[in-house]
C-alpha cells in the first residue's frame, strides 16, 4: 500500500459530525516542536476561516475524505474562489 502524505493545494472535507460539508485547502505545512507534523488548512468558501491539524487527522479517513479539485467547480462556493491569469503568476 502507498503511503500518503499532505502537501499544499490538497482539498479534503469532513466526513462526520458537522453540518456543513466545506472544503478545505491545505495552505502550509509545519512540524511542531515534538517533530509532529501539521497542517493549516484554510475553507476555500471563506478564506478568513482556517484551523490547524495534525497531519494524521486530514489522512484518517473516518474524519477527512480528499476531494479532487475538479469538484470545486460544481459547487457555489467556487464562483467565490479568486481566479489568477497565467500573467499574473
Amino acid at each position: 500500500m502507498a503511503r500518503r502524505i499532505v502537501t499544499p493545494d490538497q482539498l479534503y472535507r469532513r466526513v462526520e459530525g458537522t453540518l456543513t460539508r466545506s472544503i478545505w485547502r491545505v495552505s502550509r505545512l509545519f512540524d511542531d516542536q515534538r517533530g509532529v507534523s501539521h497542517a493549516v488548512v484554510v475553507d476555500v468558501a471563506d478564506r478568513t476561516n482556517s484551523k490547524t491539524l495534525a497531519g494524521s487527522i486530514l489522512l484518517d479517513r473516518r474524519r477527512f475524505e480528499p476531494v479532487e479539485p475538479s469538484a470545486l467547480e460544481n459547487t457555489p462556493s467556487a464562483a467565490k474562489l479568486p481566479t489568477v491569469s497565467p500573467e499574473e503568476e
